[in-house]
C-alpha cells in the first residue's frame, strides 16, 4: 500500500478534527476552526466512496504470530496512520491504556498440580449464550478503519471461533448485515441516541435482527482528550451504517450527553432484553445497576479512551465482584492479552471477557481469518493455563487459584 493512501486522513481531515468535540479551553489549543453541519456532512461519504479514499487492508489470509502483542507492529504497517492512531491511542496521557495491562502482572496464578485432570472445558453459558469460550468482542465503532470488510469481518471471525458478538451501534456496517453473517450469540452496544423515537427505533430493530441483550455504555457524556487524533488531525470518513446520513466522526454523534437512570429504565421497557450497563468502575454503581433491574455490567474504562488516571479495569473487578456477590453477569475489558488474563479476570468474578484492540488488529491483518486467530489464540493460551493450574472448568476457576 502506497505510503500516501497509508497517510490519506491525515492530509485530507485538516478541516474536520476531533477538538471540536472538546471543551473549548482544550479544541482552542491549536486546533483547526470547528466545521460547520455542511463540511460535517459531506464527511458522511458513501461508504464505498470512503473505503476507497481510506485505503484499509483488503486482504483475507491465514495469520501467524506469536503472541498478541506482536500484532499491534504487525496491524501498524498495513493501517493508515490516521486510523492506526485512533484504534492503538487513548486518552490524556494513556497511563490508564497501560495500568490496564500492568494491573494484570501484579496478580500471580497459584498453580494446584496433581489434580488428575487431563483436559480443560473452557465453554461456558452467559445470560443465555452458549460461548465455547468465556470470550466475546468489546464492541468499538467503525471496523472499516481495521478493514475493508469491516463488521462483517469481524462478526464472522468471531462466529467462526465460537466467542460471542457485540456490534456497536456506531458501527460502520448496518446491525442486520452483522446478525445475517453471525447467527451465533450476539449482543448490541447502544450509544443511547438524543432523540427517543431513534433510539426506541434502533433497539427495536437490535431486538428483531436477534440480538439477546443490549450493552448500554454510560462513560461518554462528553468526548474525551485524544491528543494522537488531534495531532493527526483524524476524524472517521465513514459514515455511520445504522444511522443513514450521519458521519462517523467521534465526539460528534447526536447521543444524549446526559445520561440518568431513566435512560436505563427506557432501554429494558422498549427491549424487553436484559441490559447491561458498561463503563462501570465502582461497587456503589454495580449494586445500583442490579437495584434498578440491570442483568449485569461491563467493568470497562473504555480501554483507557475516555477518562485518563482512573484504575484498570482489572483492579476494579474484584471490588464489583463481591458487592455484586452473584447477583449479575460480569463482562470485563481493558488490557486483555494473555490467555493467563483471562484466567485471572475469570478467578476473580467475571464471567466472560471482552477483547478491543487485538480484534481490530487481527481483523487489518487477515480479515475474519484474522479475528479468529486472535481468539484461537487466547482460548489456547487459556486451556494451557487452566491445565496447568488445575481447573478442569471455567466454573471452577476461583480466587482459590490466585495468590491474593
Amino acid at each position: 500500500m502506497e505510503r500516501t493512501r497509508r497517510d490519506f486522513l491525515s492530509a485530507t481531515a485538516a478541516a474536520v478534527t476531533l477538538s471540536s468535540a472538546l471543551p473549548a479551553k482544550l479544541a482552542n489549543a491549536g486546533a483547526a476552526p470547528k466545521p460547520a453541519p455542511e463540511q460535517a456532512a459531506q464527511q458522511a461519504q458513501p461508504f464505498e466512496a470512503a473505503a476507497a479514499a481510506y485505503g484499509a487492508p483488503r486482504e483475507i489470509r491465514a495469520v501467524e504470530f506469536i503472541n498478541l502483542r506482536d500484532l499491534e507492529t504487525a496491524a501498524q504497517k498495513v493501517l493508515p496512520a490516521g486510523g492506526f492512531g485512533y484504534i492503538s491511542s487513548a486518552a490524556g496521557d494513556e497511563w490508564t491504556k497501560r495500568e490496564n495491562e500492568a494491573a494484570f502482572k501484579r496478580v500471580t496464578i497459584a498453580p494446584r498440580y496433581l489434580s488428575g485432570y487431563k483436559d480443560a472445558d473452557r465453554s461456558t453459558t452467559v445470560l443465555g449464550s452458549k460461548l465455547k469460550m468465556p470470550l466475546m468482542v468489546s464492541a468499538m465503532a467503525a471496523h472499516a478503519l481495521a478493514h475493508e470488510t469491516a463488521e462483517i469481518g469481524s462478526a464472522q471471525g468471531t462466529n467462526a471461533a465460537g466467542a460471542l458478538y457485540c456490534a456497536g451501534s456506531l458501527s460502520t456496517k448496518t446491525l442486520e448485515e452483522i446478525a445475517q453473517v453471525c447467527p451465533g450469540p450476539k449482543w448490541f452496544q447502544i450509544y443511547l441516541p438524543a432523540d427517543r423515537g431513534k433510539a426506541a427505533e434502533i433497539l427495536g430493530r437490535a431486538k428483531a435482527a436477534g440480538y439477546t441483550a443490549i450493552v448500554f455504555t454510560i462513560d461518554t457524556v462528553v468526548a474525551s482528550n485524544r491528543e494522537t487524533d488531534r495531532r493527526n488531525r483524524f476524524v472517521s470518513p465513514f459514515p455511520s451504517g445504522n444511522f443513514p446520513g450521519q458521519g462517523g466522526g467521534y465526539g460528534r454523534e447526536p447521543i444524549k450527553r446526559d445520561l440518568d437512570w431513566a435512560d436505563v429504565e427506557f432501554i429494558q421497557k422498549t427491549t424487553g432484553l436484559p441490559v447491561l450497563l458498561k463503563g462501570v468502575m465502582t461497587q456503589e454503581l454495580a449494586v445500583a445497576a442490579v437495584e434498578h433491574g440491570c442483568a449485569g455490567v461491563q467493568v470497562s474504562n473504555h480501554g483507557g479512551r475516555q477518562l485518563d488516571d482512573v484504575s484498570a479495569s482489572f483492579t476494579a473487578l474484584p471490588r464489583i465482584a463481591e458487592a455484586l456477590h452473584g447477583r449479575g453477569a460480569i463482562a470485563i475489558d481493558g488490557g486483555v492479552r494473555r490467555g493467563q488474563d483471562v484466567f485471572k479476570a475469570l478467578a476473580l468474578g467475571a464471567n466472560v471477557v471482552a477483547i478491543g484492540r487485538p480484534v481490530l488488529y487481527g481483523l487489518a491483518l487477515g480479515g475474519w481469518m484474522g479475528v479468529q486467530a486472535v481468539f484461537q489464540h487466547l482460548d489456547a493460551e487459556l486451556e494451557i493455563t487452566m491445565r496447568l493450574a488445575g481447573a478442569r472448568t471455567i466454573a471452577e476457576v476461583s480466587r482459590r487459584y490466585l495468590n491474593v
